[in-house]
């Protein structure tokens, strides 16, 4: 099973992981697909394999989060 998926969320407020957020390896781009969700951007980010798990979850959570 996916453990992210079934994982209780906590709400996140971006004052909380700014400096995450200030990494921007994922965004949003304002962009909405077909279906009128957001979407969000994975831009090239050279050291996107050293962002650790939480950091990443954290960063996800908070953008999948924004109405």
């Amino acid at each position: 099973t996916d453990e992210i998926m079934h994982q209780d969320i906590v709400p996140l407020y971006a004052a909380d992981i700014q400096d995450q957020l200030k990494k921007q390896f994922a965004y949003l781009s304002g962009g909405r697909g077909g279906d009128g969700c957001p979407v969000i951007t994975f831009p090239d980010y050279p050291a996107f394999s050293e962002i650790p798990e939480k950091e990443f979850q954290n960063v996800l959570t908070y953008l999948t989060s924004i109405p």
